[in-house]
């Protein structure tokens, strides 16, 4: 080992073990920096000795933190963009190994890997989970690596292997060929120390730990903790001393780790393997021993404290988003029940406990994200669905993997991930999802900072449409679950049955004993049975706990077709190809009952749910139903075809066959009555199921289409391709419809299958009006002003209107035939006006529900909105036309030449807005007056807008990175907003705080501006796409920004950081805040749900906003009045230029005179664009002595013809003899515009 000034490989050494390679590490760690003469940073992992570097996600994880921190491209804080996914971690170790390459280090970095074939493969890994492995390393970074495998067996790429290979790489340890037998003395030494019992005891818990135990630990599971008699070591009782005595002795058999701050103790190797086949004889003392530790770390609490109230009070206090009980304090996780607790709840087999406890609790899955990292928590999971399959560790995994992102940067949001992903799948009942959706719920209500919670859940569940997939080289002819649910049953075409665990892929056993191939399999309820029957004319009763065979009975003189288990797994009934029934014992194996009804082959027997009735189908073109307690015949049903197979549903109300006419006739099992001939499977029937909800019904066949049905509606709802190659030759469905099992060639895939569409609610009606949630996207969206209530409109024609506090859907307004385009609610809250595609805007009053009013455009609707009166609305559709009408009538008041989209409406409701999407927008007056006409403009296309809540300004952003501020009244401009470095997407004011104006762009930024001065106050980074819309709360203290990167982040616009985000994982479109932004509404992507969120604990001031402003006019007659001939301009110049660029350029032409008149009028306007009636005003407030008011204005008038002349480069015209001329005789000069390239040519 030297330093190297060129890049290099790393060095792997192989070897056996105990062959020295971990006292090989200790050597160069000792060793390293004398050898390279320099400092060393080292970085030392062990393989499979820490939590943290037993899986290979986590290690990466590790290393790239450490790495980058020592090469300093790391603070401490995580990269923006940063991410615990195994491919996000892959890139960034290699993106740190060129940092370095590029920016060398003055230290040398060496990387120490022991045992790293000790890593816990594991899915969530990528193909090759050491893919990370580095091939080529910089120029003072060293990394050695140990294995007791070859490359070969690793789980390298093809190019590592091959390159891991090379002798410049790989170095061989002979074996050293340790002699085991003086350390198998070492547990005879210590049973004469202590006895037998004590010894055993104490070995057996040293073996049984992964990580080490505790002092503490280890004392209160080998100390008795009740009575007060002596304590006897013979039987294996121990005290404080004894202990302190086998520490003492075996020291230098002991390893003691260090973790979290504590000691902890186990055998070392290779002790530990000899005490583990010393001390656990068979699987059932293991268990017994980690089921043992795990009640050590998870007591009675643990399990009793969901249950737990505050007894002191049953409801919060406070208003809290979910309004849930106190949680009890008694109980809390810490790190030992997150590295090594839930481990031994694996190992016990105690599956619900380790769901309870540990993998579907919320405060360990929270523990694991906090205290460690939420690749961690993937690692936890993963590792239990090595061997467990459950819906709800399935469910829990997929929502922290598709969360992991989010988790990374900010743990906190796990409260929020589980709720939205999976509130809508969690049940009423108590099943484990919903106790854990409501342990994150009361967790959220009990959060004391700001914090964004969902309401409503609006993603789909997060599990894969296909969860496993076994593969079996002699192919599948049937499949059955197993009892336990972890392993299942395949037949092959040839051979004997075979039982494989699902989730890790093994075959675990092979029963033998049919000489020729099986025909038929049954597994017996609530028992461990498995019944077997073959060509070979047997039946065998296997016992699936000994995995022995239990029984053979042989009574058929035919091949068996099929069997089951009835009266309670007393009796088995098979038929087959000799036409008879014929009942046994299944404890003797003697007949009880032979019966030769059907003439020909019985091809498939059920019995349904209640045990009472035997079902029997047959070539023969019938299906009898049999008396099972007297064996009689009770119906016999007659179907066109012969019968291949049949099954009788749960409830015992339909029967369903599939024929030799390639049919499936439903039945009414009752009575034989024909339901449904379910059409839509194309081909020919192998197999079919029907699900344990009643409801669906599952047919396999050629070229493995698997079609699923609604037995109700008798429709084929859903078509699912298990393997094009081969036919579908058996399908089942798991307990509580959980999974569905297909069988297809040599392929055996589970599915998930239960009905995730939580079904809805019994119907409601509200004064006979039905509720329709939207089943196509939702297109637009508002809120009342007093937060309350939101309403949406969507593609499928519906009008919802909702309650944002119960997120409930109060009523569904129909009426529209096309796409709703637009929607507004009134300022009194009192109705909703929607626009549509169908060319018509229609009010809805939302007292009664009801139609009010319909008005027609000539096109579709592009824009509606409801003036502050609540008697007016504006509407503008396609072709550009824009109209103003009674909101209670439908009469049209006014007409606006288009053409262009009515954008909004100012709140004085004196002027709108409108454009037809370029760089142009035209502001125009309403109502009675003269008609005024402004135009507005930018040099790229206008992109947001804004009117100021006091009617003043109006904000427009542009794709010219630019924003500017214009006076509503004149359409002079008054500001330019410039800091952006993309396109401005959205701008939003405040109520109360009006010089606060926040904009969003497409550089992921936002900017807190002061309109006042034009500085931007706070630049607000954390969105990772560009920003799409943004609001701000009335008092300004608050914004919520939505981004393409389908998150939602609440900022401080006084302090200019953010408050709590939320991953909605779907990209947003707007959001619609109430005044403090306790609420929220979402408009997503091409998504049929509206998010609803609540800002728990915001710290903004709730405002109530008027629901009504009156009319700046006289409302009896609100149409205008004829056309007139407009009044003569007496605006001199108009200059528009902002207040510093006119300080610097033209301030010392200002008069002595006038200095102090104009002085306060120039900066209250922000800008020099002076009319005579604002200079008249500014000479009636302060005018110097000798002057009125005309001559004041004139000679101000006079002042401001000098600044033109200038900015002209004109020579000023001639000044008046006389001051006394008035000012209807003052000239007026031609307006000219000042573009915008000579604005921001203006120099500095």
């Amino acid at each position: 080992m030297k330093r190297k000034s060129q890049k290099h490989g790393p060095i792997l050494i192989k070897g056996s073990r105990y062959s020295g390679k971990s006292s090989l590490l200790s050597r160069i760690y000792a060793d390293a920096s004398s050898w390279l003469d320099c400092t060393t940073f080292k970085v030392v992992r062990l393989c499979a000795s820490t939590p943290r570097s037993a899986y290979s996600l986590e290690l990466l994880r590790v290393l790239c933190q450490h790495v980058g921190f020592l090469s300093g491209l790391l603070d401490g804080n995580l990269p923006k963009d940063a991410s615990f996914d195994p491919l996000y971690l892959n890139n960034w170790l290699g993106q740190i190994l060129r940092r370095i390459e590029e920016q060398p280090m003055m230290e040398q970095l060496v990387i120490l890997l022991d045992d790293l074939h000790r890593l816990h493969p594991l899915d969530c890994d990528i193909v090759a989970a050491l893919s990370w492995l580095p091939l080529n390393l910089p120029p003072g970074v060293h990394l050695i690596v140990t294995t007791a495998l070859p490359p070969e067996v690793l789980r390298l790429t093809p190019i590592q292997k091959e390159r891991l290979r090379s002798n410049e790489i790989l170095i061989e340890l002979q074996d050293s060929g340790t002699d085991f037998h003086e350390t198998e003395n070492v547990f005879d030494t210590l049973e004469k120390l202590i006895g037998e019992n004590a010894a055993n005891r104490i070995g057996a818990i040293l073996a049984s730990t992964e990580y080490g135990l505790s002092e503490t630990e280890i004392l209160e599971v080998i100390m008795p903790t009740g009575g007060d008699g002596p304590l006897f070591l013979n039987e294996g009782q121990f005290n404080f001393g004894s202990w302190c005595l086998v520490r003492r002795t075996f020291n230098e058999y002991l390893k003691v780790r260090v973790m979290g701050g504590r000691l902890l103790f186990s055998w070392r190797y290779p002790i530990r393997d000899l005490a583990r086949k010393r001390y656990f004889p068979n699987q059932e003392t293991l268990k017994s021993y980690h089921g043992e530790l795990a009640n050590l770390f998870f007591s009675e609490d643990f399990e009793d404290k969901d249950d737990k109230s505050s007894p002191e009070e049953e409801t919060p206090k406070k208003e809290t988003p979910f309004q849930s009980r106190p949680r009890s304090q008694d109980t809390a996780y810490n790190m030992r029940h997150v590295e090594e607790a839930w481990l031994h709840l694996l190992r016990a087999g105690d599956v619900e406990k380790l769901k309870k406890l540990a993998v579907c609790a919320f405060d360990f899955l929270l523990a694991s994200v906090q205290m460690i990292s939420v690749s961690y928590l993937r690692c936890v999971l993963e590792h239990s669905r090595k061997y467990l399959l459950e819906r709800d560790l399935e469910l829990v995994y997929y929502t922290v993997r598709k969360s992991s992102d989010i988790l990374t940067r900010d743990p906190l949001q796990l409260g929020a991930q589980l709720i939205c992903w999976l509130r809508p799948v969690a049940e009423d009942g108590g099943d484990l999802v919903s106790r854990m959706v409501t342990a994150a719920m009361a967790w959220c209500d009990g959060y004391t900072a700001p914090l964004l919670v969902p309401l409503n859940g609006w993603l789909q569940p997060p599990l894969p449409l296909q969860i496993r997939t076994l593969s079996c080289p002699q192919g599948v002819k049937l499949v059955e679950a197993a009892p336990s649910g972890q392993h299942v049953i395949i037949i092959p075409f040839q051979g004997d049955a075979q039982l494989w665990h699902v989730m890790s892929g093994q075959l675990v056993h092979t029963f033998k004993g049919h000489s020729n191939p099986i025909s038929c399999l049954a597994v017996t309820q609530h028992s461990q049975y498995l019944l077997t029957g073959s060509e070979d004319t047997s039946i065998i009763v296997w016992d699936m706990k000994e995995l022995t065979l239990k029984l053979r009975i042989q009574e058929h003189i035919a091949p068996v077709l099929c069997l089951t288990s009835a009266l309670k797994n007393s009796v088995i009934v098979s038929g087959g190809e000799d036409s008879r029934i014929i009942v046994t014992s299944l404890l003797t194996g003697d007949v009880l009952i032979k019966v030769d009804h059907h003439r020909g082959p019985v091809k498939s027997i059920r019995v349904d749910s209640a045990g009472e009735i035997l079902v029997s189908g047959s070539s023969d073109c019938t299906v009898c139903l049999w008396c099972l307690e007297r064996f009689t015949l009770l119906k016999s049903i007659v179907l066109p075809s012969a019968v291949t197979v049949l099954d009788v549903s749960a409830d015992s109300v339909f029967l369903l066959a599939a024929c030799e006419d390639q049919k499936l006739y439903l039945r009414s099992l009752a009575t034989g009555t024909e339901v449904h001939t379910l059409r839509g499977h194309q081909g020919e029937v192998k197999s079919i199921c029907l699900a344990k909800d009643c409801r669906r019904a599952i047919a396999g066949g050629a070229k493995g289409k698997v079609s699923v049905f609604d037995m109700h509606s008798g429709r084929l709802t859903r078509t699912l391709l298990a393997n094009p190659s081969a036919d579908v030759t058996a399908v089942k469905v798991t307990e509580k419809d959980d999974f569905l099992i297909t069988a297809s060639g040599d392929r055996v895939a589970y599915w998930s299958f239960r009905g995730e569409e939580i079904h809805a609610k019994p119907a409601k009606f509200v004064k006979e009006v039905s509720l329709h949630p939207h089943t196509a996207p939702i297109s637009c969206l508002d809120i009342s002003r007093d937060g309350a209530m939101a309403v949406t409109g969507g593609v499928d024609s519906l009008v919802n209107l909702w309650q944002l506090n119960t997120h409930e859907l109060l009523s569904t307004f129909e009426g529209h035939i096309a796409s709703v385009t637009c929607i507004a609610f009134s300022a009194s809250g009192l109705f909703v006006a929607s626009g549509s595609e169908d060319k018509t805007v229609r009010v809805w009053g939302l007292t009664l529900g009801l139609l009010v009013s319909t008005f027609r455009h000539q096109a579709p609707v592009t824009a509606v909105t409801s003036m502050f009166d609540g008697r007016r609305i504006v509407s503008s559709d396609r072709a550009g036309t824009i109209r103003v009408w009674a909101a209670d009538t439908g009469t049209l008041i006014q007409s606006v030449c288009g053409p262009g989209r009515c954008f909004t409406v100012s709140s004085d409701m004196r002027y709108a807005v409108c454009g037809t999407g370029d760089n142009q927008l035209r502001i125009v007056s309403l109502g009675v007056g003269p008609e005024e006409k402004y135009q507005v403009s930018h040099s790229q296309e206008i992109t947001c807008l804004v009117v100021t809540p006091d009617s003043q300004s109006l904000i427009t952003g542009s794709r010219d990175m630019s924003l500017k501020v214009w006076q509503l009244a004149g359409g002079k401009l008054s500001q330019v907003l410039v800091g952006h470095t993309d396109h401005v997407t959205c701008v939003a004011v405040s109520v109360l705080d009006k010089s606060i104006v926040v904009s969003g762009s497409k550089d992921a930024n936002l900017i807190v501006w002061d309109i006042n001065t034009g500085s931007d106050l706070h630049t607000l980074k954390g969105h990772l796409g560009y920003v799409t819309c943004v609001k701000l709360s009335c008092d300004g203290t608050l914004a919520a920004s939505g981004s393409e990167d389908k998150s939602l982040i609440i900022w401080d616009t006084k302090k200019g950081c953010s408050l709590s985000s939320i991953m909605l994982h779907v990209p947003v479109l707007g959001v619609e805040v109430a005044t403090d932004m306790s609420r929220l509404a979402l408009h997503l992507l091409e998504h049929k749900c509206m998010p609803i969120l609540c800002l728990h604990n915001t710290p903004a001031q709730y405002v109530k906003l008027p629901d009504y402003v009156a009319p700046w006019c006289d409302t009896r007659d609100l149409r205008p009045p004829g056309r007139k001939r407009p009044n003569k301009r007496l605006l001199k110049k108009e200059v528009s230029l902002d207040s510093d660029t006119w300080h610097r350029k033209y301030g010392h032409l200002t008069s002595g005179v006038l200095t102090s008149s104009i002085e306060d009028g120039l900066q209250r306007r922000f800008s020099v664009s002076a009319s005579m009636d604002e200079i008249s005003k500014v000479g009636l407030t302060s005018s110097p002595s000798g002057l009125g008011p005309e001559q004041a204005a004139l000679a101000q008038s006079q002042h401001f013809d000098q600044l033109e002349a200038l900015w002209n480069k004109q020579s000023p015209p001639a000044r008046p003899r006389a001051h006394g001329r008035t000012l209807s005789k003052q000239s007026s000069l031609q307006a000219t515009r000042i573009s915008d390239s000579e604005e921001e040519g203006v120099p500095d």
